[in-house]
């Protein structure tokens, strides 16, 4: 992948490179940012223009052979380590040779994808992945293997927060001494998870998310429909892997589903909405989070309507909803719903029961409203 592939972020893509042309690449390297944002792109791109052949003063060319490779995600030096299901000895090489092939398809397909899209693509939404000690024998077996090509040896580690306690133990010892060459890329999307002696380790490179013409201008030139794409763009809240759902989905489904949801809070429907519960449950927990991020989103419209601003929106629909909504409901009470509708997607990120977690936050919404 290369830094022009990467909408925006010029400061930042300008710093980096200032950092190879310095000779100040720091070994170990913490790529952070929310999910959805160009955490993994970024990394993958400065990987791109450090091990490139004819690299300009922007950017990796592209055209040679390690570009080549690395953008197939097949360059012998660059080491892929991701969550996955955890093995026993004797089945972790067949869980890695299944695996790394969907990995690497997941990430030339979805380069902004996060770690919910990923378990989708994996099969394994249902599951917990992690990084095992299995995992991290490995990194150490990679970090004594030899530069095949004599540059750069790179372990790319992709949400280190989810290694187990015993791969972390042994992140720190190839961090504390690393071998001549050997760069660590860690890239995470909650980093206040990870060790503080491996973040005190590693240098920082925040990866903030994009703007809204920034991600609209993105989907555009994938192709994407012009009305989707401002209205993705407007809902996604700079994070382009968000925004791609939204736009290749559609969110009228989803504003259907909403408008129900709020219609069963407000006539007390407990017989609906715990059905509902039940169908929230029996998504994948990428799903689940779409689903609140964008009842959050609409939520935080008709807050913005109700203190007397243009809420962001273009879709004549959504305005008349969020026009309605903000005016049966004072401000005070929207902002308890905004409120509600955050606690209950952080308690999804912490792996809270999702029937139990809906079904809650319905009760306590029908309190709001009918408060």
């Amino acid at each position: 992948m290369q830094f022009s592939e990467i909408p925006g972020l010029e400061g930042l893509k300008n710093q980096l490179i200032s950092a190879h042309n310095r000779g100040k690449v720091a070994h170990a390297q913490l790529f952070a940012g929310r999910p959805g944002t160009a955490v993994l792109p970024m990394a993958l791109s400065y990987a791109t223009f450090l091990m490139c052949e004819n690299k300009t003063d922007q950017d990796s060319c592209g055209t040679c052979p390690n570009c080549v490779r690395i953008k197939k995600l097949v360059h012998p030096d660059i080491h892929l380590h991701f969550p996955k299901i955890s093995a026993a000895e004797s089945k972790y090489e067949k869980v890695l040779a299944e695996a790394i092939p969907r990995f690497r398809e997941f990430v030339i397909e979805s380069p902004f994808g996060d770690l919910d899209a990923w378990t989708r693509k994996y099969g394994q939404e249902n599951k917990n992945i992690l990084i095992s000690r299995e995992d991290s024998r490995q990194m150490l077996r990679n970090v004594s293997m030899r530069s095949v090509e004599g540059g750069y040896k790179i372990l790319l580690i992709w949400v280190p927060e989810l290694m187990n306690p015993s791969s972390a133990n042994a992140i720190l010892k190839i961090l504390e001494e690393p071998p001549e060459k050997t760069l660590y890329l860690l890239v995470s999307y909650n980093y206040d998870n990870l060790l503080a002696t491996i973040t005190s380790r590693t240098q920082l490179v925040n990866i903030p998310p994009n703007t809204e013409e920034e991600v609209k201008a993105y989907l555009l030139q994938r192709g994407a429909d012009a009305a989707k794409a401002e209205q993705a763009a407007k809902l996604s809240e700079g994070k382009i892997g968000l925004a791609t759902h939204l736009a290749e989905a559609g969110e009228s489904q989803e504003y259907e589903d909403f408008q129900k949801w709020m219609l069963e809070c407000w006539n007390k429907n407990l017989t609906g909405l715990v059905r509902r519960s039940e169908d929230f449950s029996k998504s994948g927990k990428g799903a689940q989070k779409t689903t609140l991020n964008f009842a959050i989103s609409l939520i935080r419209n008709a807050v913005v309507s109700a203190s007397g601003q243009a809420a962001p929106t273009q879709n004549d629909a959504e305005a008349s909803f969020i026009k309605k909504f903000s005016d049966k409901l004072e401000l005070v009470r929207l902002e308890k719903v905004y409120a509600l509708l955050n606690e209950s997607f952080i308690h999804l990120e912490r792996n809270s029961n999702p029937r139990i977690t809906h079904l809650n936050l319905s009760l306590e919404i029908i309190r709001v409203l009918n408060g």
